[in-house]
């Protein structure tokens, strides 16, 4: 019904906020998955070196409203990445985000976290489903306090091959697993066959739930799928905008690199510790969630506005701050990927009404009334 709606009145909306708006702040954001490091020796990969780089990135960024990270470790074992970062946080931009962080925190092992410069109103962590009962992928959503409005950010980390993300959707304890775990109804109705297609599945439903309002909401994350991909068509066929592309920015070139996010070496700090890029595929990305109420614009790779971020890929280029190498030269890269980043300008109309229940009726009642006043005025 809500994907309708934004169908038939979006336009009709759209005109009659650019006359309402009144205020036009902008949106900063980005994304990384920030890599636990497990299993790569010594220090999970140089974590609390790579820490301090993303900080470093952070900030040269101009720090950012809000950022998204998965892969955020904080296991019983080893370094905790929770615990560099909020350690960071006090100094990191001023301490700007000091406060309003949230953290899914289901195992410790492979988690989103928020970072924000507005106060964070509400959260919500949302499993998925899997086919490792220990071991369950998720979505952390927040409600900011943004000038614009009550703006819903949500970040996820889907399955990879190390959870068995393209087997099966139904689970057959035949195979490798010691239960059956079936395909939920909602994955089945949507088409999906694998692990992965149907978490792509619920993260959709999730948004579509949470997003009650009538102000954007950005997704963000490691979908561990390609453009064009069953996982990545869920998000675009509900309307939702791949905003590095819709910026203008070209499509990854797997023989450079160039506009690609993932494929590095996690296994060993070499790929980490080399000015080489060593990615081959787009796998990260900021989604726009258009709202009811709102008039939205991209900044233009390069910055147009000269605030520090733009609509493009973080964090990818070699550590642009130091000298970087192996060991005991500052590593590189931050992590085993480049990150998503985006700046979002927005024109809100002020009150926002709820897009739930009773606001878009109201809202309906009255571009239909209004229409029809139009109407009546040129028979006239």
């Amino acid at each position: 019904m809500r994907r309708v709606a934004r169908s038939l009145l979006g336009a009709a909306v759209l005109a009659w906020a650019s006359t309402a708006a009144s205020a036009d702040p902008d949106l900063t954001l980005v994304d990384l998955n920030l890599l636990h490091g497990i299993g790569c020796d010594p220090d999970q990969c140089r974590l609390p070196d790579r820490v301090d780089l993303f900080f470093s990135w952070i900030e040269s960024a101009s720090c950012p409203d809000v950022v998204t990270l998965q892969e955020v470790i904080d296991a019983a074992s080893g370094i905790s990445a929770r615990a560099l970062i909020e350690a960071a946080l006090p100094t990191a931009c001023g301490g700007q985000y000091q406060g309003n962080t949230a953290y899914s925190g289901v195992l410790g092992l492979d988690e989103e976290m928020v970072l924000s410069r507005y106060a964070i109103a509400d959260s919500e962590v949302r499993e998925f489903h899997g086919a490792v009962p220990v071991f369950t992928r998720h979505a952390l959503w927040v409600r900011l306090q943004h000038p614009a409005g009550p703006l819903d950010v949500v970040t996820t980390h889907l399955a990879s091959g190390s959870d068995m993300a393209t087997s099966s959707c139904d689970v057959d304890s035949n195979g490798d697993m010691i239960v059956d775990i079936p395909c939920p109804a909602e994955c089945n109705a949507a088409g999906a066959t694998t692990v992965r297609e149907c978490q792509a599945v619920q993260l959709v439903a999730f948004v579509e739930e949470k997003h009650d309002v009538a102000t954007p909401a950005v997704v963000t994350g490691d979908l561990n799928a390609l453009p064009g991909s069953f996982e990545v068509g869920q998000l675009v066929g509900a309307g939702y905008v791949d905003t590095y592309l819709a910026a203008g920015n070209a499509e990854c070139v797997p023989a450079t690199g160039a506009g690609c996010t993932s494929g590095r070496d996690s296994s060993t700090p070499a790929e980490l510790e080399s000015t080489a890029p060593n990615v081959d595929q787009r796998i990260d990305y900021a989604f726009l969630v258009p709202g009811l109420l709102c008039i939205t614009s991209l900044d233009s790779p390069g910055d147009s506005d000269a605030d520090g971020t733009a609509t493009r890929l973080f964090a990818d280029e070699p550590n642009p701050f130091a000298s970087c190498g192996p060991a005991p030269s500052p590593i590189c890269w931050p992590s085993d990927h480049e990150g998503a980043e985006l700046d979002l300008g927005l024109a809100c109309s002020v009150p926002v009404p709820s897009a739930s229940h009773g606001g878009l009726a109201l809202l309906g009642i009255a571009l239909v009334g209004t229409a029809s006043a139009v109407a009546a005025r040129r028979r006239r």
